[in-house]
């Protein structure tokens, strides 16, 4: 039974439909450009300021306040001991999107898995290179670069600071719940389609 169990999860995965031409050629080169264009970001945020200091970018709507984050995503959690746990999610994070990433063959869903996946990996690799950043007199190794701080205050929105790989996941999020609703959407026209269907025959099957 657990030969016949085996062998027909083999035939399954071999048989998929991982839809691979368009992840190679649309999705990956996507989370490529995304994961550029934040790390570029940050290297001449990193190179140009000091940290903390802080300059308005387009006035009343994004300032830019170089920071380096040990905590998750918008400044939450910046300390020492918040750090491990952060990168520990973070890794769990990015390898749970890279499965789902795989099994993925619905194009709107691969879509917004690579805007997540993109926003994980950058802000997780990130870490790998960004300075270290000072905390009570010790030199700290781990942080994440953030820079973007909204020139308006909107539910504290002003009091938040992230870089470009949190708007990916963001905006990822959104075109998820997006596909969810149109998920629903197409689930509720289909039945009921299939109810006015079935009205129909019953219908035609009195008349006749």
């Amino acid at each position: 039974m657990l030969k016949n169990l085996a062998q027909n999860v083999i035939f399954n995965l071999k048989n998929y439909d991982y839809k691979w031409k368009f992840k190679l050629y649309i999705a990956v080169p996507i989370m490529t450009f995304l994961i550029l264009f934040d790390w570029i970001v940050k290297w001449i945020v990193v190179a140009k300021m000091n940290e903390n200091e802080s300059l308005i970018f387009i006035n009343g709507f994004l300032n830019i306040q170089y920071k380096i984050n040990l905590g998750s995503a918008f400044g939450n959690g910046d300390s020492a001991e918040e750090l491990k746990k952060t990168i520990t999610l973070a890794s769990l994070f990015v390898f749970a999107l890279i499965v789902v990433f795989i099994f993925l063959n619905d194009k709107k869903w691969i879509i917004a898995c690579s805007l997540l996946l993109a926003g994980g990996f950058a802000n997780l690799l990130a870490r790998a290179w960004a300075p270290p950043t000072i905390r009570n007199g010790e030199e700290i190794y781990g942080g994440v670069v953030d820079m973007f701080v909204w020139g308006f205050n909107f539910l504290g929105s002003a009091n938040y600071i992230f870089n470009l790989a949190d708007l990916w996941v963001n905006i990822g999020v959104g075109v998820g719940i997006l596909c969810l609703i149109m998920e629903l959407v197409s689930m509720f026209t289909k039945k009921n389609k299939t109810e006015k269907i079935e009205e129909e025959e019953v219908k035609d099957e009195i008349k006749s």
